[in-house]
């Protein structure tokens, strides 16, 4: 069966099926931010008939607890209270709901949270439902043909478990992923296949083989609330030239592209139709090296390409910094 693909950016509150519902090893990853005047959210896996086989309930109007229960023929059972709170207001997160054979084991921020023992069969779930006083970047769905779990570095806000990253680094790398891409056609046989998850910024590694043509990069991160502004930069280590700098300036509202040759930058590009980035917001970027310009995508639309002012070949390193959290880098 093919991997569910991430949902990006779901409006509040959110409803959506789980292809395939729950199987044992499966996980479901929640990536947002809570609002800062919060009462409470909910997460709910809901079954076809509208049971509610978990109902996970931070509260914080009733003194800061956590509210596990089961909905089942029109009826709520016995609540399982936790009065530890490990969400914030205000603060980012991430939450993973974990099927095992008896019971939902919940992680937040990395920690293991709580455990929620079935009372109703797993298998019966076919809808995810997200509501309450939270904003929502990134919803994820992984199996157990995923590799283990990547710990991530200890720097907040959280970012997509080494599963979920894995999945969607593989799914939006592959070539034709966008309309236009697959009217295209084009075969990025280049891509090596190297993911690093969960990268910390900034954030710099070596390409291997450098990066000419028919090669592709792809950066899957969030922009933090409070971003200003986040730089790539395909870089020659010898010279330190910068091929191409891909420069969102939120605060300004542009995207900045341009290159730096012996020290000094060019001709700033800054023409596009829509700001492609949003403080708050999660993203998948491909730039896609071609024989005369760089093609760079961000959420499946081209939203701009850049003429090769120093010969792609050049190209060895890739660099990230700025207000930017990543999820995975593939190369």
């Amino acid at each position: 069966m093919a991997l569910q693909q991430p949902i990006l950016n779901p409006f509040v509150p959110f409803t959506g099926p789980i292809l395939g519902g729950l199987n044992e090893g499966k996980k479901i990853q929640i990536q947002g931010q809570v609002h800062p005047s919060v009462k409470r959210f909910t997460v709910n896996l809901v079954c076809a008939n509208g049971d509610i086989a978990f109902h996970f309930n931070p509260r914080f109007d009733e003194g800061r607890v956590v509210v596990c229960n089961t909905h089942q023929r029109g009826q709520w059972g016995s609540e399982e209270r936790s009065r530890s709170m490990p969400f914030q207001p205000g603060v980012y997160f991430e939450l993973i709901i974990n099927v095992v054979g008896h019971c939902y084991q919940v992680s937040v921020n990395g920690n293991h949270f709580l455990e929620y023992k079935h009372r109703l069969p797993f298998h019966l779930v076919q809808t995810l439902h997200v509501g309450g006083e939270i904003s929502v970047s990134c919803i994820s769905f992984s199996g157990t043909c995923a590799p283990p779990p990547y710990t991530p570095p200890m720097n907040f806000p959280p970012v997509f478990d080494a599963v979920a990253a894995t999945n969607a680094c593989m799914m939006f790398a592959q070539p034709g992923h966008g309309a236009r891409n697959a009217s295209k056609k084009k075969n990025y046989q280049g891509l090596r296949g190297v993911t690093l998850s969960n990268p910390a910024v900034p954030f710099q590694v070596a390409i291997p083989g450098n990066f000419g043509p028919f090669r592709k990069i792809v950066i899957v991160g969030n922009v933090p609330f409070h971003s200003n502004r986040f730089h790539v930069n395909l870089r020659n280590t010898m010279t330190g030239n910068i091929a191409l700098q891909i420069n969102p300036r939120l605060k300004e509202g542009v995207l900045v592209r341009n290159t730096c040759t012996n020290s000094m930058w060019g001709s700033e590009e800054r023409h596009m139709s829509a700001m492609p980035f949003f403080p708050g917001q999660a993203f998948h970027m491909e730039i896609a090296c071609q024989r005369n310009t760089y093609e760079v995508t961000v959420n499946g639309i081209v939203v701009f390409e850049y003429i090769h002012r120093i010969p792609p070949g050049q190209v060895d390193q890739l660099e990230i910094a700025g207000d930017v959290t990543l999820s995975c880098v593939q190369y």
